[in-house]
């Protein structure tokens, strides 16, 4: 197979269909010369001041503007509440109702333009507010009167909205970063340096907080602005949506009005649960989304970058571990056609591959060191057995990056597997054979001799340990919890997350109500943090554009760096460490194999996995007890890796094989796939008719809401 480096550069396009991929790392020819970054505009803190505002809407496809709402609050006091319109679209009836609801509530009625310059910039901007509104995004496009694609490099991909005319004023720019998760900021405006009252005023960036994107990120929840304010229990909730239809009433702009005050409300409450986190380094408006979270607590904890406390370690390194780097393994094994399952996650995959292999040390070091470990590594891969997997021992010494020749191995293969010319690159688990030696970790290497029989072939490996622990490293109460705390020297910062979800999901089970949902939020956000700690943010790697064609250097697979001129680079993350990326992904698809050979081994078959979960098909004629005896011993295999303290299976059954009637009792459920992560779980009645329990339609939601089933 041919090789391409550096997957998500602009690269020559490959007709052949047996290329491939893998990702590289990448870096300025002259790295000695660092582009400036805006740090200064980026350090300014809000004032006290917060700016909440909503759109209305015509409720056709176009959805152009009716009028809007305002809030302006000076700390918690309100100052100045009102209404604008566009004097260009709204009609002299509504209008005058407009002003006259407005004259009758003392609230101000301000044209956009009006409210643009003296509300939107002069307070929003001028006095540095933070700009608060339920999906910002959408809001900031209905006032704006152009858009184009932004071309800030660090917001490339996202859009610039222009709201003022008077081109002192820097456009709006926001980029979404993933799902509906907003970045937004003020671009510099043309004059790059305002004078106000004779002094020089450094442009800012802005504060702005999407209380769509905050909520997600403090409990891992979707929501409406609705449900949040019912979630929240604010003091006020949303009126009924009825009063939209029609000519514009007094019904309509009372529901607006309180469209926005609910938002406060809602701002408020998610500002004191955020602030009882204690993360006094990352303020409210750099929380996008629960990886922010997790980097904010490292910041909290004191932790510094691989890229602090290793400078020099050699590009060339880094590139064979990208090239080693791979998601997580989504297949499908039984296609279109119906079959009988017992449907099996693992416990927290990643923070749990992160507590087998002690990861969290390599978090808190002064950098790592590597050694030349090839004839050792290849003795280890020949005499390694399933049974040795089962020892909690054996998955600390799986920290190998490893140099292959593959041979009809079974690897992750990043390729075009589509039919079409445009088709992109994915990632599938292929037999492989190529003429260029590739990287991978020593988990893919066991993985692939579980499900062939045979070792690949070694010709380089380098084995990799944490140097000592950093200093100064501050312990944190998580979620300002007294009885959550984490000492960052003592405690494995993975394990301590999920035994303090495990702890709490058993209190749970004796409570009911209020209580309880108390309780789920908490154990829902131990999740969540210990997910994003133990995988997304040790490879972020954002993408930016430069103003030109520049030169960079590729480091892939290969000894020597390709020198390419490209407009498009990268940027690593801030706690970018690519090894933990690398290692975590693969030892969950370690994972996935071994629980694919005791199927097999147990004479069953699987219908799809994805990521942390396996569904497992019964054979025909097979007998349900039998079934479900030779599934439990293939849970009870991985009760001895269980890192947490209790006798239990890391592959657990999910909620969806249980009965509704009885959660205790096994209903038969039933498998249908078309393909990677579109698949449905369904029980069927007593006429043969799919009670549906699970339904996955990823990528599908452009044709039709997944909800809609």
């Amino acid at each position: 197979m041919k090789l391409q480096e550096g997957n998500s550069l602009p690269t020559q396009a490959v007709d052949d269909p047996t290329a491939i991929a893998v990702r590289a790392y990448v870096r300025l020819a002259k790295p000695g010369t660092p582009r400036k970054r805006g740090d200064r505009r980026a350090a300014l803190k809000p004032s006290n001041v917060v700016l909440v505002f909503d759109t209305e809407t015509d409720l056709d496809e176009a959805q152009h503007l009716r009028f809007g709402t305002y809030q302006v609050y000076v700390g918690n006091k309100i100052d100045e509440a009102g209404l604008f319109y566009d004097p260009h679209t709204i009609s002299k009836r509504d209008l005058y109702l407009l002003h006259r609801h407005a004259a009758d509530n003392d609230l101000k009625c301000r044209a956009l333009e009006d409210f643009i310059e003296k509300v939107f910039y002069g307070i929003g901007y001028d006095l540095g507010a933070t700009i608060v509104g339920f999906n910002l995004p959408f809001d900031i496009s209905r006032i704006a009167w152009h858009h184009s694609t932004a071309k800030t490099p660090s917001m490339a991909d996202g859009f610039s909205f222009a709201l003022s005319h008077d081109s002192r004023r820097g456009r709006v720019q926001v980029k979404m970063l993933s799902g509906s998760s907003p970045s937004i900021r003020f671009a510099s405006p043309e004059h790059r340096i305002r004078r106000r009252r004779g002094n020089e005023v450094p442009p800012g960036q802005g504060h702005f907080v999407d209380l769509r994107a905050l909520a997600a990120a403090l409990t891992n929840r979707p929501f409406s602005l609705k449900a949040l304010a019912d979630f929240l229990e604010t003091r006020h909730r949303k009126l009924s949506s009825d009063v939209l239809e029609g000519r514009l009433t007094a019904e309509t702009i009372e529901y607006a009005l309180r469209d926005t005050q609910v938002t406060w409300e809602c701002f408020v409450k998610l500002r004191d649960r955020y602030d009882a986190h204690g993360l006094a380094g990352t303020d409210i408006q750099n929380i996008h989304s629960v990886a922010s979270m997790g980097k904010a607590y490292f910041r909290e904890i004191g932790i510094r970058p691989l890229a602090v406390t290793q400078p020099d370690m050699p590009p060339a390194l880094i590139g064979h571990i990208m090239s080693a780097y791979y998601g997580g393994r989504s297949e499908v094994h039984l296609r279109r056609m119906v079959s009988q399952v017992l449907y099996c996650d693992f416990l927290s995959m990643y923070p749990t591959v992160c507590t087998l292999m002690n990861l969290w040390l390599f978090i808190t070091a002064e950098g790592m060191n590597w050694t030349d470990t090839t004839q050792k590594t290849a003795a280890f891969l020949d005499g390694i057995t399933l049974a040795d997997l089962r020892n909690q021992d054996t998955w600390k010494r799986l920290l190998v990056l490893v140099r292959v020749q593959p041979e009809g191995d079974i690897f992750p293969v990043r390729a075009k597997y589509g039919v079409k010319q445009d088709a992109s690159y994915t990632i599938g688990q292929n037999y492989l054979t190529t003429t260029q030696p590739l990287w991978f970790t020593l988990a893919d290497c066991i993985a692939s001799k579980l499900r062939t029989g045979h070792s690949p072939k070694v010709l380089e490996a380098f084995t990799f340990a944490p140097g000592p622990v950093q200093a100064n490293l501050r312990p944190i109460a998580i979620a300002g919890n007294p009885d959550y705390w984490i000492d960052p020297v003592r405690d494995d910062l993975f394990k301590r997350l999920i035994q303090l979800r495990i702890e709490v999901k058993g209190k749970m089970k004796a409570l009911k109500g209020p209580a309880w949902r108390a309780l789920d939020v908490a154990q829902e956000f131990l999740k969540i943090l210990a997910n994003s700690a133990a995988y997304g943010i040790s490879v972020q790697i954002d993408p930016a554009d430069f103003e030109k064609r520049e030169w960079i250097e590729v480091f892939g697979p290969h000894a020597r760096a390709q020198r390419i001129l490209s407009k498009r680079h990268e940027t690593p993350g801030p706690y970018f460490h690519p090894l933990l990326g690398a290692v975590t992904t693969s030892g969950a698809r370690l994972m996935l194999a071994i629980t694919e050979k005791l199927i097999l081994d147990e004479s069953l078959d699987w219908a799809f996995c994805d990521t942390d979960s396996m569904a497992i098909a019964k054979t025909k004629d097979m007998p349900d007890a039998e079934f479900a005896a030779r599934v439990e011993r293939i849970r009870s295999w991985f009760i001895p890796l269980n890192p947490y303290g209790t006798a239990e299976s890391l592959l657990k059954l999910e909620d969806a094989n249980f009965s509704l009637s009885n959660p205790k009792g096994l209903e038969p459920l039933f498998c249908y796939t078309i393909s990677s992560k579109r698949y449905a779980l369904f029980n069927q009645d007593d006429k043969g008719r799919p009670l549906l329990r699970k339904a996955s339609a990823h990528g599908l939601g452009h044709l039709r809401s997944p909800s809609h089933v």
